[in-house]
């Protein structure tokens, strides 16, 4: 039975949905759509993720329901990108840094959730890896686009690679924190260097 996350990470958890809820705006945004579609797009791909995983591993009602934090932070992220961020661009390298730190942590909170779920280690990745990129493979499908996981991009690997850094330290039975943390570094930094060096998978 795990101890509870840590505050630090409820904290960052908070701060990556609202970086994700703003990608999911602007990308509305790109896509001339009006304010209710950039709501639409900040709630799915800030909370997307989460609830596909609740929905699979029987978590009811999903998280996002329970604590209201979440879905209040991803509208007001989208009204307010909607109104004040037309000069920001999806591509800025803050955010895709943050973005990237987002990525880390909802991968750490997806293998935390499917191991206290009692899943196997293939039913934590798969949990990990959707929890953190499931919300921008469906804002991909609203908007009529090939979803980001599935292109050239070191992302959905990114994540892979960190859920495969819980696993290995679980069986090693290191310190929580040093897994913990360990999970948002790799994960995060994969997403950054990669990024950063123009690293790719190989590409039909």
């Amino acid at each position: 039975m795990h101890t509870p996350l840590p505050v630090a990470i409820d904290a960052l958890d908070l701060f990556g949905t609202a970086v994700f809820a703003m990608t999911g705006a602007l990308r509305a945004m790109s896509k001339r759509l009006d304010l209710m579609g950039a709501i639409v797009l900040a709630v799915v791909t800030a909370l997307g993720g989460g609830m596909m995983r609740d929905a699979l591993i029987g978590r009811h009602p999903p998280a996002a329901f329970v604590d209201q934090s979440y879905l209040l932070i991803a509208i007001a992220v989208g009204v307010f990108t909607f109104f004040w961020g037309k000069r920001v661009r999806e591509q800025e390298s803050w955010l895709i840094a943050f973005d990237a730190i987002g990525l880390g942590v909802f991968t750490l909170v997806g293998a935390w959730i499917a191991d206290e779920a009692g899943l196997a280690p293939v039913g934590i990745l798969f949990i990990a890896m959707l929890t953190a990129t499931g919300g921008g493979a469906l804002r991909a499908m609203l908007v009529s686009e090939i979803p980001f996981i599935l292109k050239k991009e070191i992302y959905a690997s990114a994540s892979l690679l960190g859920a495969l850094c819980y696993l290995l330290m679980r069986y090693l039975q290191a310190d929580a924190s040093l897994m913990i943390w360990s999970v948002i570094i790799i994960t995060s930094g994969m997403r950054l260097i990669a990024w950063r060096c123009n690293i790719h998978l190989p590409r039909a």
